[in-house]
């Protein structure tokens, strides 16, 4: 933004805050897209000051902000998304205060708007970053030591979640032919020994040769389990290394696993105010509807952290897809009960 601006409303706003830097005070609405961001500035009485588009880049937005609104923004308001915790870091590193909010609730309030277009949206959350904080929830962003555990975490779960079906789709094209590979193993080694004496034993019966199409499955399966063990040992040197994570591998049958996944879901207990909040925050209290006489409870939603909702719940079918170590399903069970 390299031109100056000239609208009325953006004229009439600054010669305002000139009269009086005091009382002078924007709110700044971002509607954050892949490649381009509306970004809306709203004054005290809720007027817009100025709207304009520009690349989703907190380095332009920041220059915009201070360039044209010098020190006067008072906060600056968006969604969550893929790009809100990047752009929220950079621009809390400019001085700018930044407010995550949860963007369910934010497109609820947004639907009452007839046309859904981006500059409504960043004039929508303009305004409600200017009076409505107090009945919407501002999403806490966490630390990047945070997400890159994080990311570690949901990388070994897409691994072993996608050797566990890439087995079962073998089991599967042997069951066809008649084969059968015995249960029962967690070693890719001893998998593939199996699911090979099956393929040699249908070429023998039925004169039909898979080897072809299943052993390249098998040695990605291998792939699979190797890399997921890289990745857990560095798992493994990140919690020892961690205090927390050390004190709560203290307690039976805490793993790694569920560890990390505990301490980079809440990482700052200081946000909660009550010991509750921490399971409603991992979705696994009922959802309570109360309406004069009327008192319903439901059931969990589990829309919180999966790997920790999935440790807590020994009945879930997901548990052994989860590749959760022995120790941590244990650990689990132990305290669903």
């Amino acid at each position: 933004m390299s031109k100056k601006i000239v609208a009325p409303a953006y004229v009439a706003a600054m010669a305002r805050a000139e009269a009086d830097p005091a009382s002078a005070r924007f709110w700044v609405g971002l509607d954050i897209g892949f490649k381009s961001t509306a970004v809306c500035v709203v004054d005290v009485d809720g007027a817009v000051v100025h709207q304009v588009s520009m690349k989703s880049h907190a380095t332009e937005i920041g220059r915009y902000l201070r360039r044209n609104f010098k020190s006067h923004v008072t906060l600056i308001g968006m969604e969550t998304g893929g790009l809100s915790p990047h752009l929220a870091g950079k621009l809390r590193e400019q001085g700018f205060q930044v407010a995550v909010l949860d963007a369910l609730q934010v497109h609820r309030v947004l639907s009452v708007k007839r046309n859904k277009t981006d500059t409504n949206d960043a004039r929508g959350i303009a305004e409600i970053t200017r009076s409505g904080r107090d009945y919407l929830t501002e999403v806490y962003v966490k630390s990047n030591l945070c997400f890159e555990v994080r990311a570690s975490l949901i990388m070994r779960d897409r691994l072993v979640k996608q050797r566990r079906e890439t087995e079962a789709m073998i089991r599967g094209l042997v069951r066809v032919y008649g084969g059968r590979i015995e249960p029962g193993s967690d070693s890719p080694a001893t998998f593939r020994e199996r699911a090979i004496d099956q393929l040699c034993l249908i070429v023998d019966t039925e004169g039909v040769d898979l080897r072809a199409r299943v052993i390249p499955l098998l040695d990605l399966c291998e792939r699979f389990y190797i890399e997921a063990g890289r990745i857990e040992r560095e798992l493994d040197l990140l919690a020892a290394s961690n205090p927390v994570c050390k004190r709560f591998m203290e307690i039976p049958g805490i793993g790694t696993i569920t560890a990390l996944s505990f301490y980079s879901a809440i990482e700052d207990p200081t946000r909660f105010r009550h010991v509750d909040d921490v399971a409603a925050y991992l979705g696994l209290t009922p959802r309570v509807y109360q309406s004069g006489e009327s008192l319903t409870h439901g059931g969990i939603s589990k829309m919180g952290n999966q790997l920790i909702v999935e440790a807590a719940d020994p009945r879930s079918p997901c548990r052994h897809h989860a590749g959760l170590r022995r120790g941590d399903r244990a650990a689990g069970a132990e305290r669903a009960a």
